[in-house]
């Protein structure tokens, strides 16, 4: 079985539409998952968009590094791309970033809803929290 076969009889709609969101998540907790992505996210966040040259300017990385990470976050939908003469400007997709907080605050309360009270923590850890 891989990541995206359900066990059988498991196919409720409720099954279906949960596994459907975890993969949404999934897709961009990828996309997120490079150091390089974040700080490109963190960098359009404080402005409007920027083309790659300015991007790369603020990042100690090659251009065609830069490049295809921006492709990532794109094909993600993390990003809006718009084609000026031979640039193209990237902006944040505020709508995509909004529905990705929504989804990963959803997981982890339901994650921790899930949670046995019995449960035991190893020592010197702290309970997960959508909070914190």
């Amino acid at each position: 079985m891989n990541g995206t076969d359900l066990p059988a009889g498991g196919n409720s709609k409720d099954e279906r539409e949960d596994l459907a969101s975890c993969e949404d998540l999934a897709a961009i907790f990828r996309a997120l998952g490079h150091p390089a992505r974040l700080a490109i996210i963190k960098q359009l966040a404080s402005r409007k968009g920027a083309c790659c040259g300015e991007i790369v300017s603020h990042l100690p990385l090659a251009q065609s590094t830069v490049s295809q990470h921006l492709q990532v976050l794109k094909d993600a939908g993390l990003l809006f791309c718009d084609t000026r003469g031979r640039n193209c400007h990237y902006a944040l997709n505020w709508q995509m970033l909004s529905l990705a907080g929504c989804r990963t605050r959803d997981f982890w309360e339901r994650l921790n809803a899930a949670q046995p009270e019995e449960a035991e923590q190893p020592a010197g850890t702290l309970p997960v929290s959508a909070t914190d």
